[in-house]
C-alpha cells in the first residue's frame, strides 16, 4: 500500500470542522426547564449584575428627588446646651410639641438640637456651630443651666419683655430667671428677667447641678413658635388644646 495515498487528516465534513453556532441568551432561555434551572441560571450571570443597577438607579433617583424636592420648612430650633437634659427627654419634647402643633411632616420640620457642649473647652466645634447658628437667627429657644443664661445676657437672648405677649408674660412671672448682664467692659446693667425655670417641667439630667433655663433667642425668625413652645411645656401636664400650623 502506497503510504502517501493514506489519509493523513479527518474529512472535511468531520465535525470538529464544523462551525458551532453559540445560542444567543434567549435562546438558552428557552432551553431551560423549570423554573429551578431557570433560576439557577439567572443566578450564577444575572442576579449580581441586576442588584448593582438596581441599587445605582436607586441611589440615583435619590439624588436627584434630594436635588429637585422642595426644603421644609422648619417649626423649631430648639438648642438644649451642655447637655442639661438626656436624649430620650429631648426626643419626648419634639415629638411632643409637634404633635401638640399639629405638624404636617410633608411640610415642615423640627430641630432640637442636643450636641452643643459650648462649655466644653476641648469641644471648640460645638461652642463654634451655637454662634453661628445663634448670630444667624436660627435658634429659636435655649434651654441651658442658669450660669450659661447669664453670660448670654443681651448678647444672644434679650429680656422676656421683649419676647413675649402680655398673657404669656404675666402667667410665666412667678418663674422667672433674673440676669445682670454684663458689658464688654465689665458692666452690670439692670437686673431683668432673660429666661424662665423649667426644671419643674422636665427632668434634668443626673449630671446637671443647677436649675435649668429656657430663653428665646433675640433674634429668632420663628417667636410665635417660640411662644408656643412656652405654653406647650406650661400645659404638659394638663389636657392641651392642639392648634394647627399649615
Amino acid at each position: 500500500m502506497d503510504l502517501s495515498e493514506k489519509k493523513t487528516a479527518l474529512d472535511d465534513s468531520a465535525s470538529i470542522y464544523q462551525k458551532r453556532e453559540e445560542k444567543s441568551d434567549r435562546a438558552k432561555w428557552k432551553d431551560l426547564k423549570g423554573f429551578r434551572a431557570k433560576w439557577d441560571h439567572f443566578k450564577a450571570y444575572y442576579l449580581l449584575k441586576t442588584f448593582i443597577w438596581v441599587c445605582v438607579i436607586a441611589f440615583a433617583g435619590y439624588m436627584v428627588y434630594e436635588f429637585f424636592a422642595p426644603e421644609k420648612e422648619k417649626l423649631i430650633y430648639v438648642a438644649v446646651l451642655d447637655t442639661v437634659l438626656m436624649n430620650d427627654v429631648v426626643e419626648e419634647l419634639q415629638s411632643g410639641f409637634e404633635e401638640y402643633m399639629g405638624m404636617d411632616e410633608t411640610k415642615l420640620d423640627s430641630v432640637f438640637d442636643n450636641t452643643m457642649n459650648v462649655s466644653n473647652t476641648r469641644d471648640a466645634a460645638s461652642a463654634e456651630m451655637f454662634t453661628v447658628h445663634a448670630y444667624v437667627g436660627d435658634i429659636d429657644v435655649l434651654i441651658a443651666s442658669e450660669s450659661l443664661l447669664e453670660q448670654y445676657a443681651d448678647y444672644y437672648i434679650r429680656p422676656l419683655s421683649d419676647q413675649l405677649p402680655t398673657d404669656l408674660y404675666d402667667a410665666v412671672t412667678d418663674r422667672f430667671c433674673y440676669v445682670e448682664p454684663v458689658d464688654e467692659e465689665g458692666n452690670k446693667g439692670e437686673s431683668q428677667p432673660y429666661g424662665i425655670y423649667i426644671t419643674d417641667l422636665v427632668t434634668k439630667s443626673p449630671y446637671c447641678k443647677e436649675e435649668i433655663v429656657l430663653a428665646v433667642c433675640g433674634n429668632t425668625k420663628r417667636g410665635e413658635n417660640a411662644e408656643e413652645f412656652v405654653r406647650y411645656l406650661l400645659r404638659r401636664a394638663e389636657g392641651m388644646q392642639k392648634v394647627t400650623v399649615e
